[in-house]
């Protein structure tokens, strides 16, 4: 063991000492240069060891390097600069400081002319100022344009064979992917990067694209694999002293932990990570370090210290405001105190003439000073007091509003968990409903138009097959959004009850007993919840069709004339009539259009006036169309819709399905 620790110690020390022989050497070619564009290109290169671990004296190396470039000419050294300078003030969170030095980069060599031109060190230079100012923009999200600028990036990189070049691009445009929720394209860039990595033995790259990893892991609930991810990328991190990545790993390991609701766990990492952003000035990780400790510390209801979080939050987000503030007001005294000087030196020169041109006033005048001097006293201790009065209202004031910050906070997050979980009962809803491959596979050429007024609805369609009996249910239950949605799911269930588990295989029949189960259930109190809607039956043995229609009707069109079919004048469900429902056949010849509807289409507002759409407008829209392929059917009527419907809300849920029988 005492063997392994002193190779250890050994390798170590050597590796620090080879670091620091580099910079040294570097300093050296500065120092000794034969030429000014030798001396920007060794500032340039002297740049990176001062950025990951020292960013002040790395701003300050891009400087003199930018400076020297500029006054000889020198469009590469200018390059190299500009670009140093924008990853700099990128990592300060300084966007658009950070934009301009990139795009000036990639202008100087826009307008290179001559060999230089041609070579690989110019194509990689330009190619590196393309992915940074992709970058800038990605933050800005402004997608479309970052990825136009990675784009442009790998095409260079592939010409040259950089393969390092090629994987810190494809790591971007993996991010994009990630921040447009398109989880699948993320990975592929992603595993193209790591593999990119790989090949060119890039280890200190590889954190970044296993902390992208990890991040969408995370975000899938996946966290034994994100833990994976970001606890490799903490290592190589380190070994390789690359502070930045170092931070934003700890802070990621705070965040799954907080997802984890292993709350002692996050402020562990993200206290770590706060100390690295500290140490290295990185505003903008440090700010949202704060504020996710803050959430940490609320959740351990430890509120003393999520309140201290969340003010060290707002204040870091306000820092290079309030630097400049301070700026100012020392600006101000300086000129104050200056000015003072002048009067004090102006008035004793009075006081002199007066005391030497008008002896006999002499008494009078020290009279007048004395009651000024009292009433002088006297204001100033009324000034004072308000003065007193009025900050400690100013912090109390300023208490309440951190308060208020914090609750506002908390609702914003219960207001998430919420949304959450009405989107997690929208998947729910939607496995019930009828599977696009299913109706495919059991209807001829149809089109489904379904728009939810919220994210869950009260309309539904639903199918099930028995035998060569296919069962087709288009309904709209009482309520919207939540309450309807509620409604859906306990209507499906009967449904699926009557015909599946009783036997049930004639529609009326199944009306029948769905409105029995509904009115034993929930209608004890004179409820009158249900559905109004139609269940259709296709036997594929006898090429009959037959349905049974609650409170609404379907629309046969053939021959260029459309027929309202039969339907029975009374709900699923409690209402003024209790009689048995009534089994119709529809009588229809081949490429005939069926169309079963709710009411949401025609009860829609808009148009000109801002009146109902109303029944009418629509069966003349079906019959207008119902020659058409079945999506461009559906097309039209959605853009209809919409049309109609402009800057109005939608009113209710819209269900639309049309069948060529």
């Amino acid at each position: 063991m005492r063997t392994l620790i002193s190779a250890l110690l050994v390798i170590y020390f050597s590796c620090c000492y080879s670091q620091q022989q580099k910079i040294d050497s570097l300093w050296n070619k500065v120092n000794a240069a034969n030429s000014d564009t030798q001396k920007v290109n060794s500032l340039n290169k002297l740049f990176f060891f001062f950025n990951v671990n020292n960013s002040d004296s790395a701003f300050k190396i891009a400087e003199q390097a930018l400076q020297l470039a500029v006054k000889i000419k020198y469009s590469k050294g200018e390059a190299d600069a500009n670009n140093n300078l924008g990853t700099n003030y990128f990592y300060k969170g300084n966007n658009t400081r950070a934009l301009m030095c990139y795009l000036s980069a990639a202008k100087s060599l826009e307008n290179e002319s001559g060999a230089y031109m041609k070579s690989v060190e110019y194509k990689k230079q330009l190619s590196v100022s393309y992915n940074n100012i992709g970058t800038i923009y990605q933050r800005q999200k402004l997608y479309e344009q970052a990825e136009n600028y990675f784009r442009k990036s790998i095409a260079i990189d592939e010409s040259t064979g950089d393969k390092i070049g090629l994987a810190h691009c494809y790591n971007n445009i993996g991010t994009i992917k990630e921040e447009t929720n398109k989880y699948d394209e993320a990975i592929k860039n992603y595993e193209i990067s790591i593999k990119l990595k790989q090949e060119a033995y890039d280890t200190a790259g590889m954190p970044s694209t296993l902390i992208n990893m990890g991040v969408i892991r995370m975000n899938q609930n996946k966290f034994k694999e994100s833990e994976e991810y970001f606890e490799r990328a903490l290592a190589m991190s380190k070994r390789a002293n690359n502070m930045q990545d170092e931070a934003l790993a700890l802070i990621n390991l705070g965040d799954m932990f907080y997802l984890k609701k292993d709350y002692s766990q996050s402020v562990l990492y993200y206290e770590k990570g706060i100390e690295v952003c500290k140490k290295q000035k990185y505003t903008q990780f440090l700010s949202y370090a704060y504020n996710s400790l803050s959430l940490s510390f609320y959740r351990m209801k430890d509120f003393e210290k999520a309140y201290d979080c969340y003010d060290l939050y707002v204040r870091t987000k306000d820092s290079l405001y309030n630097s400049e503030n301070v700026k100012i007001i020392h600006e101000l005294e300086a000129k104050y105190e200056s000015g003072a000087k002048e009067k004090e030196i102006k008035l004793l020169i009075s006081e002199k003439e007066i005391r030497d041109l008008e002896l006999t006033r002499k008494k009078i005048i020290i009279y007048v000073f004395i009651v000024g001097l009292v009433l002088l006293t006297l204001l100033v201790f009324i000034a004072l007091n308000a003065y007193r009065q009025k900050r400690n209202a100013n912090k109390e004031l300023d208490i309440k509003n951190r308060k208020i910050e914090i609750a506002y906070r908390i609702i914003e997050e219960k207001q998430k968990e919420i949304v959450d979980s009405i989107n997690y009962a929208k998947r729910i809803q939607y496995t019930l409903l009828a599977h696009k491959d299913f109706l495919q596979k059991n209807l001829n050429e149809h089109f489904i138009l379904f728009k939810p007024k919220d994210i869950v609805s009260g309309d539904f369609y639903w199918a099930t097959k028995q035998g060569d009996k296919f069962y087709l249910a288009v309904c709209d239950s009482t309520g919207h959004g939540v309450p309807g949605a509620f409604m859906s799911l306990l209507n499906i269930g009967f449904l699926s009850e009557a015909i599946n588990e009783k036997g049930i295989y004639k529609p009326n029949e199944v009306l029948n007993y769905v409105r029995k189960r509904l009115v034993d259930n929930i209608s004890n109190e004179g409820q009158k919840d249900g559905f109004d809607g139609i269940v259709l039956c296709i036997d594929k043995n006898t090429n009959t069709i037959t349905y049974a229609a609650a409170h609404n009707n379907p629309v046969l069109v053939k021959a260029g004339n459309i027929t309202h079919l039969p339907f029975n004048k009374m709900p699923v469900g409690i209402g003024e009539s209790d009689k048995e429902f009534d089994l119709y056949t529809v009588e229809a010849e081949p490429g005939s259009m069926l169309y079963l509807y709710t009411d949401g289409y025609a009860d829609q507002f808009g148009g000109p006036k801002g009146k109902k759409y109303k029944y009418k407008q629509l069966e003349e829209l079906l019959l207008t169309n119902h020659q058409l392929a079945l999506n461009q059917q559906q097309g039209i009527l959605n853009q209809n819709f919409e049309e109609w419907k402009g800057n109005l809300e939608q009113v209710d849920d819209v269900l639309i399905i049309g069948i060529r029988l």
